[in-house]
């Protein structure tokens, strides 16, 4: 499945209509940078996961979690990734081939992940604050 199609299926909700452009290319340019960081050869060598977290740690991400996809976004496994201030969501999708990582902005992503990443920031707020 090409990137293209990954994006497409990942993608089951439209982006809110009322969202503020300033907003959307600091969105777009964290992607951008995030997708750069992305080194294809240790997504081979390494893995998703160890991919992901060198990639956040290059460009100022946390890898929060992932986990495999059970339902119908194509795919093998999904990551939330969050930027420090914890403001922003990024989701990154694993393609059935396992051979390519498609991110994903938190207001393109299905409802109940996005609601899913976001209690787990919750709990990792939380969790932060009482230590």
């Amino acid at each position: 499945m090409s990137s293209a199609q990954l994006h497409e299926a990942a993608i089951l909700e439209p982006a809110a209509p009322h969202a503020v452009q300033a907003g959307k290319d600091t969105a777009d340019l964290e992607m951008v940078e995030l997708e750069l960081a992305l080194d294809r050869q240790t997504l081979q060598e390494f893995g998703f996961e160890h991919c992901l977290q060198q990639a956040c740690e290059t460009s100022g991400f946390n890898f929060l979690f992932q986990l495999p996809i059970f339902d119908q976004i194509p795919g093998q496994r999904i990551a939330v990734l969050a930027t420090r201030d914890g403001r922003k969501l990024l989701f990154a999708v694993l393609n059935d081939a396992g051979n390519d990582v498609e991110i994903v902005p938190e207001d393109e992503m299905r409802g109940e992940i996005r609601s899913f990443a976001g209690a787990f920031m919750d709990v990792f707020t939380q969790l932060g604050a009482a230590a």
